[in-house]
């Protein structure tokens, strides 16, 4: 018989994660002690799905805080970088790795990409600008890229980013976060920041990876 598996599998120390720290991703906010039996129960029945919206999203607030728990630590660099220092975040690459059979549980790929920006990328100290820049890789047997994040660093408060891309014009505030659709593998983007920077200028174009998902531009604070 094969085994039942669950999206928490990838994990063996959800034990050590806080209540306080799983209510702290959830509006409104249970009670602690519901949470305490609801992570309980996750360690002992893995395989089960969530029944309703509000145990999903415990779900994805459990699954951020086991990503920020097994993340890279800093000044942690295997001899074999290019190889992966970690199964869910390549720094030397920069690419955020997330594996397929997660979408078995959380199918919305979107909501899942964004777990894993709040947990490896949102507060992660920039060692220089070049992390404004990850791609998003679906890893599996074949592993698929399926679009790129973006992370304008703002100034003060009030900056905007304005992106063209395949003719289209998008505005993205600071604080605000926006998918936009890139259905190519690479497409070129062209960008202006008011109160920002991103990779270092104010104003730019290059190629980016493009896929299924598209290009995530994030501009909301650490």
């Amino acid at each position: 018989m094969p085994r039942l598996t669950g999206l928490f599998d990838s994990f063996d120390n959800l034990d050590q994660i806080s209540m306080e720290a799983i209510a702290s991703w959830l509006k409104p906010v249970p009670q602690l002690n519901q949470l305490e039996d609801y992570l309980a129960n996750k360690i002992l029945y893995p395989q089960a799905l969530p029944l309703t919206e509000p145990d999903m999203q415990i779900d994805l607030s459990i699954l951020r805080e086991a990503l920020r728990m097994n993340g890279p630590k800093p000044g942690f660099q295997k001899n074999n970088a290019l190889l992966g220092d970690n199964p869910f975040l390549n720094v030397t690459l920069r690419k955020i790795l997330i594996p397929v059979k997660f979408l078995n549980f959380v199918p919305d790929l979107m909501s899942l990409t964004l777990v894993f920006i709040d947990a490896l990328l949102l507060s992660r100290e920039k060692k220089d600008y070049f992390q404004d820049l990850w791609t998003i890789v679906l890893t599996d047997n074949i592993d698929e890229i399926v679009g790129s994040i973006l992370l304008p660093q703002f100034d003060g408060s009030g900056g905007v980013m304005n992106l063209e891309l395949q003719s289209k014009n998008y505005e993205i505030r600071q604080g605000n976060l926006m998918l936009v659709p890139c259905p190519k593998d690479r497409c070129e983007i062209a960008y202006k920041l008011q109160k920002g920077k991103l990779l270092g200028k104010k104003e730019n174009a290059f190629e980016i990876y493009g896929g299924k998902l598209g290009l995530v531009i994030d501009g909301r604070s650490a």
